[in-house]
């Protein structure tokens, strides 16, 4: 990662391991053809305001406190805050190999993941990747996991990480394991991981494959109100779902090819960014489709603000689109 030590102000003036598969696998309503659905939101025109920065993929938001957000894209500088208005608030003076996600801590401290190229050809930044940084609200570098270039399933290696969220006891977990990912790297060894905020190993779980408590290329991550963890298994077409103790509760697979998630109150919303390029907004009690935003291009990421509008974040296409109800 390149690191520079300026932060920009905008002018806009401001338990898994070894858990038991003992659990059946309860499979959800099949979710009704994506134009059949409704879909109560309407995208905001001329969102954000990027000024001179070049538009990259959108692969990382965290919603804040006062209607704005923070975003991770594949860019320079890879992380920008903005307001509810779309206008930058803060600048971080960093670049990645490849972003691909962005979390939130106890503290107010972000994270941001760097995969690592997915194919034998270096990132056009020279840098790595399969790394994961934490900073501070004001750019300033805090923690590093992992080694730059090093692709390994370790306690401080990742074999190529690809998201992460803090647990409700106040950790972080990791999804690691990019599908696809270089040949010059291990082909299996898909997992997730358990680090302390101050970025001491935990634990780690899951392995290379299809069976509960298996994944091939998890991408995305969200816990419940319930401590119930989520996880977007993408090259396997499901979402998997985890106790508290990592116990496997049951998969759904009326998702599509997940991409990302996020989770708030009783709905979780999910963007499949392969042939159906669209979110599902879907009941958390029984995994039922409720509505949908089609027309989307390759969406990765998604967030929700307290606000209920939606922040889809695209590979393709516009960066970051921000949703709201028809009615707002």
């Amino acid at each position: 990662m390149l690191i520079r030590s300026r932060v920009v102000i905008g002018l806009a003036g401001a338990a898994l391991v070894g858990a038991a598969v003992t659990h059946a696998q309860n499979q959800p309503p099949a979710a009704p053809a994506a134009n059949a659905m409704t879909n109560p939101y309407r995208m905001l025109e001329s969102w954000p305001h990027l000024g001179a920065i070049k538009e990259g993929a959108a692969i990382g938001i965290v919603p804040d406190s006062k209607g704005g957000v923070w975003l991770q894209h594949r860019g320079d500088p890879a992380i920008i805050h903005f307001d509810a208005s779309g206008n930058i608030l803060k600048q971080f003076a960093v670049t990645f190999a490849s972003s691909h996600g962005l979390c939130q801590d106890a503290d107010g401290n972000l994270w941001a993941v760097d995969s690592g190229p997915f194919t034998d050809t270096p990132g056009v930044t020279g840098v790595k990747g399969n790394q994961v940084f934490k900073f501070d609200q004001n750019g300033k570098l805090l923690l590093a996991l992992g080694r730059a270039g090093v692709s390994q399933a370790g306690t401080d290696t990742f074999l190529q990480p690809t998201a992460c969220r803090a647990t409700p006891d106040g950790n972080i977990v990791i999804a690691d394991g990019h599908w696809p990912r270089p040949k010059a790297n291990p082909q299996d060894g898909d997992r997730l991981v358990f680090y302390t905020r101050d970025g001491k190993f935990i634990k780690a779980f899951g392995r290379h494959g299809s069976k509960p408590g298996e994944f091939i290329g998890p991408h995305g991550l969200a816990y419940d109100s319930q401590g119930r963890l989520f996880v977007a298994d993408r090259s396997n077409n499901r979402i998997q779902i985890f106790d508290k103790d990592g116990t496997f509760l049951k998969q759904w697979t009326n998702v599509g090819v997940p991409w990302g998630l996020f989770i708030r109150g009783d709905l979780m919303y999910l963007v499949d960014g392969s042939d159906n390029n669209c979110l599902l907004v879907m009941s958390l009690k029984d995994g039922t489709v409720l509505d949908t935003i089609t027309g989307l291009s390759n969406p990765t990421a998604v967030a929700v603000d307290s606000t209920g509008a939606i922040y889809v974040g695209e590979v393709n296409g516009t960066n970051v689109k921000k949703f709201v109800k028809k009615s707002s």
